[in-house]
């Protein structure tokens, strides 16, 4: 009866140590916004708001691993989670992040997934460094200039190894949606090449028989979208980042958006552009960047629609606290056209609406935000 016992307690300790590693991340970041909103062409209808509230900054928890397989390839896996500290959409939660399992190999890394962001958006880790943002409050000048990055469904992603001493490649592929009208699904490319000072970059990203909401963006992970025949959007964005001293990001940016939105309709052209800059040194980081959403135009008749445009400027700090945590303090004033309703995730926030662009036209929003951000 000794040996089975003392077998059992042996077993105990074993067996975890042949299973494979599970890591467990996350952020936490709580943080306060006050933020004021004024509608210059309707004052009546959408009076000045102001707000002082707690608000999450991004807060999500996760778990990875790894496996290596016999034949020299490694087998990865991962499911991020959304989670909130303080105010906000608490019914997006489990599964609402990059969750995917994928291979690698030299040959690269192919993964498929859900709720995973698109190329467009992974671009500023690519080469835009000088776009990131600190916070998730005062979303970023990149992504809302950036005008049809997402979170997408049921995806299948390819990243090559690095070739050429700093080229990389990605393709993505959206499968989306069918019925018996439509098709609807989505591909991207991408390339970047960094050598030394310059990292220059392209996506492009092409969406087939969308609805008028696809358009924007794509299948999104917490909605559905409903084929349309004929109907797309064409982006295309390049852009470089400058690196002339340690620590010390500019890039540029341009953005076009093509979008159709049935077989009768119009082709719509929209043009953006970004300029910014992130700089770090010790303890202490800071960014200033700006932003511009041109007219949109009417590529039927070569007319412009006035007044359809916005601009964005966003300044950013941050302090180490230590290699885990840092304080951030951040501010954003998005300007739009009487018929424009651009934003920076600051109307989320407080309340206005919970669609992207913002709720209402003409809306001038300037938002401050202060917090903590600590990862595990």
């Amino acid at each position: 009866m000794k040996k089975v016992i003392a077998l059992a307690v042996a077993s105990a300790f074993v067996a975890p140590a042949a299973m494979a590693e599970v890591v467990v991340y996350g952020v936490a970041a709580p943080a306060i916004e006050y933020s004021k909103i004024t509608d210059a062409t309707n004052s009546t209808t959408y009076p000045d708001l102001t707000r002082v509230r707690l608000v999450d900054s991004l807060s999500r928890i996760g778990f990875k691993g790894t496996d290596k397989l016999d034949n020299g390839l490694k087998l990865l896996w991962q499911v991020e989670n959304r989670v909130y500290i303080g105010t906000g959409d608490q019914s997006r939660g489990f599964n609402t992040r990059d969750t995917f399992v994928g291979i690698e190999g030299n040959f690269g890394r192919v993964v498929v997934g859900s709720a995973m962001f698109d190329l467009p958006f992974q671009a500023r880790f690519d080469y835009l460094q000088g776009l990131i943002n600190y916070n998730e409050i005062i979303n970023g000048v990149q992504g809302v200039t950036n005008q049809s990055q997402a979170r997408l469904s049921n995806v299948a992603q390819y990243t090559s190894p690095v070739f050429l001493g700093g080229a990389r490649v990605k393709a993505l592929y959206d499968f989306g949606a069918k019925t018996s009208t439509a098709n609807y699904q989505g591909f991207q490319v991408a390339a970047n090449y960094k050598y030394n000072m310059l990292n220059v970059g392209a996506t492009y990203k092409q969406n087939n028989d969308t609805s008028t909401f696809g358009q924007q963006t794509g299948a999104l992970v917490d909605s559905t979208v409903t084929p349309v025949a004929e109907a797309f959007l064409k982006n295309y964005l390049v852009g470089a980042t400058l690196t002339p001293i340690d620590g010390l990001n500019v890039s540029v940016s341009w953005d076009r958006k093509k979008t159709k939105a049935s077989a009768a309709a119009a082709e719509i052209r929209q043009d953006a552009w970004a300029i910014g800059a992130n700089y770090v040194t010790g303890k202490h980081g800071v960014g200033l960047h700006y932003g511009k959403v041109g007219e949109s135009k009417n590529m039927s008749t070569g007319n412009t629609n006035p007044d359809t445009g916005a601009y964005f400027v966003a300044g950013q700090y941050k302090y180490a606290l230590s290699k885990q945590t840092y304080m951030h303090a951040s501010v954003g004033l998005v300007k739009n056209d009487k018929l424009a309703s651009y934003s920076m995730g600051t109307t989320y926030v407080t309340g206005l609406g919970t669609s992207y662009p913002a709720a209402a036209t003409g809306l001038k929003v300037t938002t401050i935000a202060t917090g903590v951000t600590t990862s595990f």
